[in-house]
Order: C-alpha cells, then structure tokens, then sequence
C-alpha cells in the first residue's frame, strides 16, 4: 500500500466541557498505487479532518499513518521532507491556497525550486509548461498573468499543474470542484481521470456529492460523525449499499 491510516482518533478540547470533541473515531484506510480512493460525507463528517491528517497537515490524537509502509511520525527529516513532496494536495478554492500578488509563473517556479534547489532556471520553466499544456492551459497566456485574472475552473486547473509539477505519489482532491458549475466540474473530472490513467498517480477523492465521486473513484468510503460507515467497491456501494446513511445520499444526490 502505498499510503495507510491506522485507527485514527482525533480529539479537540472545548471551552467549557469536560469532554473533548471527537471529530475522528478510530477511523482506517488503505489506498494503493494507481488506485482513487473516494470518501464522501456530508459537512462536519470528518473526511477533511481525516485527509489532512494523512498528508501531514495535522496530527492525530491516536493512530498511526503509513506512507510506503513507514509510520510517519517516526520518519527522519528527509524522509518526512519526501513524503510531503509525495502527497500533494488540490483544494475546493485555489485561489485562497496561492499568493494573490505572485504570477503563475512565481507560484509553480516556488515548489521546484524547494524540493529541486539544483534545477536550473530553463529546467523549471520547461517543466512548468508542459504541465500547463497537460491541464490544458497555454503557457503563454497563462504564466505572466496573477490568479485574479483567472476563472475558477481555469485555477483550478492551474492547481493540478502545481500539484503534478513534484512528481506526487498521492493527490488528495478536498472538495476541488464544489464552487464549479457542472460543465466545469465535468471537465475537471476527465482531466483528472486521465492524468491517473497517464501518470499512474493514485488518489483520495474527497467530496460530499455520492454521485460525483462514483466516476472517478475505485472504491468509495462513507463517513458520518467521524466514523466509517460504508466502504467497498464503488459498484457494490452503488447498486447495494447497506448502510441506511449511504443509501439517503445515494438517493438525494439524484434528485
């Protein structure tokens, strides 16, 4: 497996009660290589909570994350240093994850040259169109320009070029075509489909709508209140959910 989740629990403390707020409980995951892992739930259901805690960005109060089968919390400073380069993450608005008064061209350069101190200045540039031309972006109209110019779905798609530039093993997908209109939400869909499909990235696809996720996604995980309600197979938690929360989101979510 290339990235695991091992009973994770996470507690926080509120003011005034004794007992703390669990947003996670003992919560598990497996996601292997090439594989798109979706987990869907409502808001407050924990799924952010629980994808940031497996790229890094938080800790948990118990449980254990695996990366390439290494715990991480017991990794080294270079090997923590490649595993965040190696799990790159795509959020619901770009434009609040990037530098309003840098280019584009500043804000993909920014990434390689941390995690590549030794690739030359063409190297980068280089790199940084043809990722561009990937996500189907022109890097002649796009690189000169800051995100303001840009619409949603075209920073958007700017994000998975920024995302893609370090080579990740893992893309967690939080929400990333929620403030898109259908047409553009489709789009970015295929786009990511097939970059998986070119690329061999494998992928944790985070969003609340049961319907979306089912297209991109290998097996699907159904949260409620910070636990795990549901998870197999997308076809079988599509056509026989058991769980009676995973089949009222099946159900609203073609209405």
């Amino acid at each position: 497996m290339i990235l695991e989740a091992k009973n994770i629990t996470k507690e926080y403390k509120v003011r005034g009660r004794k007992e703390p707020f669990v947003a996670l409980n003992n919560v598990s995951f497996s996601l292997g290589e090439g594989e798109v892992l979706g987990i869907v739930g409502e808001s407050g259901s924990g799924k952010t909570t629980l994808s940031e805690i497996a790229g890094g960005l938080r800790k948990p109060t118990r449980g254990s994350v695996l990366f390439q089968g290494k715990d991480i919390s017991e990794m080294k400073k270079d090997e923590w240093r490649e595993y965040r380069k190696s799990v790159q993450f795509i959020f619901q608005s770009p434009k609040e994850s990037m530098n309003p008064y840098y280019t584009i061209r500043s804000i993909l350069s920014e990434p390689l040259t941390i995690n590549f101190p030794s690739m030359s200045k063409s190297e980068k540039e280089d790199r940084i169109k043809d990722m561009l031309v990937r996500v189907g972006m022109d890097p002649e109209t796009t690189l000169s320009f800051r995100p303001s110019h840009f619409s949603g779905g075209q920073m958007q798609r700017i994000a998975i070029a920024r995302a893609l530039l370090l080579e990740p093993k893992v893309i967690v997908c939080d929400e990333c075509t929620s403030a898109l209109d259908v047409s553009l939400e489709a789009q970015i869909i295929n786009l990511l489909s097939s970059l998986k499909k070119e690329t061999g990235v494998s992928m944790i696809f985070i969003s609340h709508d049961i319907s979306l996720v089912r297209y991109i996604s290998d097996r699907i995980m159904v949260m409620k209140d910070g636990v795990v309600v549901e998870e197999g197979d997308t076809e079988s938690v599509m056509s026989e959910p058991k769980h009676e929360y995973t089949k009222t989101l099946i159900e609203t979510s073609f209405l």
